[in-house]
């Protein structure tokens, strides 16, 4: 059963349960925050079927892309890689392979975990490791990633975390953003505009719902308000795109930090790396992380 493979963190009023063998997920997430225990995470469902209670739940790496390439398809060095489209993208690859695959515990402890995964070329023509680390303290959750390049040849690569919050009624998002992706119907990305004006993520407008939405030139700072409490999100130098997510059907919302542009690997090289798509060299590694904390309100009860 899934509950026994988890792995249980605590530190002060903080705790969070991972699932290495579940694509290394974090599965929850809670805080005592004003006298009340608090879903940072939007925590998976552990009395529903697994494929189901993980559909819109809890925070998973994206590795060694994140979101979509578009047919899965791209040039690298005059190779074409052709990748299998996901059910959830489809015809697109999306998200990378961290978070399909079964993690191996390689470090534990009451405040830590650390996962790894270790990939051998295949469809995707380079073998790669990645470390995943969480981190909990008294004051909130670290998650780290480094990827390691064991192919001979440059690696291309793109980090990013996906994150699922709650999004009770009257949800604001504080995020400071320079321009918006525009896209097509399919998510991808054809173009890019300013997007001061267009998405009201000051805080004091309510989150707009129906967004899947990338933006660039992200401050790696946002904050979702709630009524009587707030969750605080900052990201590593790499992380410097936003993802938004927040659909009509289900109360959650996404916000990813991520690496690069949706599709940046079709993109020509100059487009690429000014879009943040990047190369690992061989035997070298690339770090990130998101950190989360939470706290009351000014004036709510117990702060």
């Amino acid at each position: 059963m899934v509950e026994e493979a988890l792995i249980t963190l605590q530190a002060g009023g903080w705790s969070a349960l991972v699932a290495p063998a579940v694509g290394g997920r974090l599965f929850a997430c809670r805080a005592d925050i004003g006298g009340h225990t608090r879903d940072v995470i939007r925590p998976v469902p552990l009395d529903q079927p697994l494929e189901q209670a993980i559909r819109f739940a809890g925070s998973y790496p994206l590795v060694p892309f994140s979101n979509r390439i578009e047919q899965g398809r791209f040039r690298h060095d005059g190779v074409e890689i052709a990748l299998a489209p996901h059910p959830l993208g489809a015809p697109h690859a999306i998200h990378g392979f961290g978070w399909t695959r079964p993690w191996q515990v390689v470090e534990q402890s009451d405040r830590l975990a650390t996962l790894r995964l270790d990939c051998e070329a295949g469809e995707w023509p380079w073998a790669y490791s990645v470390e995943q680390t969480f981190s909990l303290s008294a004051v909130g959750l670290s998650v780290s990633l480094v990827v390691t390049n064991r192919s001979d040849t440059p690696m291309p690569c793109g980090l990013g975390f996906h994150p699922y919050f709650p999004r009770p009624p009257g949800t604001r998002l504080r995020a400071r953003v320079m321009d918006h992706w525009v896209l097509r119907s399919d998510c991808i990305p054809v173009g890019s505009e300013r997007a001061l004006g267009r998405f009201p993520f000051d805080g004091h407008a309510l989150l707009q719902t129906g967004l899947d939405d990338g933006f660039s030139g992200w401050t790696r700072r946002a904050r979702l308000d709630y009524e009587d409490w707030s969750i605080e999100m900052t990201a590593s130098p790499g992380l410097d795109r936003l993802v938004v997510y927040s659909p009509e059907f289900a109360p959650l919302v996404c916000v990813e930090p991520v690496s690069h542009v949706t599709n940046a690997a079709n993109l020509n090289l100059q487009a690429r790396r000014l879009a943040g798509w990047r190369e690992i060299a061989p035997g070298m590694s690339w770090l990130e992380s998101m950190h989360l904390l939470a706290r009351a309100a000014p004036g709510a009860d117990g702060a």
